[in-house]
C-alpha cells in the first residue's frame, strides 16, 4: 500500500519537475528474487555458457560478486561473449514470460503507476545483463530499461563492457546521462543507497522482517514499501 505522504510527494515532484526520471532499481524491487542470476543458471543448463576450463560459470560468478559485486555482476555480462544477440534476446524473452509475473510485487507497481499519472518519466536502471531487463522490464510495465551492457560486434556479444557499470554508483552516472533525477526506487543497501541518496523523493522496498537499506530508510525518514505479496 502507497502511503498517502509518499502519493503527496510523488505528484507534488511531478508538478515541480515534470518530466523527471523516476528510476526503478529491479531484482528484489519490481519482482521478488534476481532473474539476472536465474537466467544465467538457466543458460548454463542449456550449456549455452561455460568456461574455458570447464569449470563452474555460477561458482566463478559467486567467487567474484564475493570479491567485488560491480566485477561479479559485469561478469555475468561477460560470460555470454561469442553468442549470438537475436539468440539470448529469443531465449531471455521466453524465460522472462514464466519467471517474471509470479514474482511483481504489488507496491512498485503501484508507484510506477502514481509516477506515470504525475508525469514522471519511469524506467528500470539494473545490475542485471541487458538481455535479461530487456526481456523483464517490459512485463512490469516498463518502456525504458538498461542494464549491464557488452559491445556487439557482428551480431554477437563481446566481453567488453559499456561503462558505467549500472550498480551503485554507477546507477547515478547512468541517470546523468538520461535526465534530470526525480524519483528512486530500490531495495540493496550496496546497489541502490547512491541512487536513492542522489533523488529528490527516495522509496526504499523490503521484507516483512526488514534489511539494511529498510534500516537507513528509517533513519532517513523515507518510505518504505512491502516487498511481499
Amino acid at each position: 500500500m502507497i502511503p498517502e505522504s509518499l502519493a503527496n510527494a510523488v505528484s507534488a515532484l511531478g508538478r515541480t519537475h515534470p518530466g523527471a526520471l523516476a528510476v526503478f532499481d529491479a531484482d528484489g524491487t519490481l519482482w521478488r528474487e534476481d532473474v539476472g542470476e536465474a537466467f544465467l543458471r538457466h543458460l548454463i543448463a542449456l550449456g549455452w555458457v561455460k568456461l574455458p576450463g570447464g569449470g563452474d560459470p555460477y561458482a566463478e560468478y559467486e567467487r567474484r560478486v564475493d570479491r567485488d559485486r560491480a566485477e561479479g555482476y559485469a561478469f555475468v555480462a561477460q560470460l555470454q561473449a561469442g553468442l549470438e544477440t537475436a539468440q539470448i534476446d529469443a531465449e531471455a524473452d521466453r524465460f522472462a514470460r514464466t519467471w517474471v509475473p509470479p514474482r511483481l510485487i504489488e507496491d512498485a507497481q503501484a508507484l510506477r503507476g502514481l509516477c506515470v499519472k504525475a508525469g514522471l518519466a519511469p524506467l528500470v536502471i539494473s545490475a542485471s545483463a541487458l538481455p535479461i531487463v530487456r526481456a523483464a522490464a517490459p512485463l512490469a510495465g516498463f518502456e525504458r530499461f538498461h542494464g549491464i551492457e557488452t559491445r556487439v560486434v557482428a551480431g554477437r556479444f563481446t566481453d567488453r563492457i559499456v561503462r558505467p557499470v549500472t550498480y551503485g554508483a554507477g546507477k547515478v552516472a547512468k541517470a546523468a546521462l538520461l535526465g534530470t533525477l526525480g524519483l528512486a526506487c530500490g531495495d540493496s543497501f550496496t546497489g541502490d543507497l547512491a541512487i536513492l541518496s542522489a533523488a529528490r523523493v527516495a522509496v526504499v522496498v523490503a521484507p516483512a522482517e526488514g534489511s539494511p537499506l529498510s534500516i537507513e530508510a528509517q533513519r532517513r525518514n523515507w518510505p518504505v514499501l512491502s516487498q511481499d505479496m
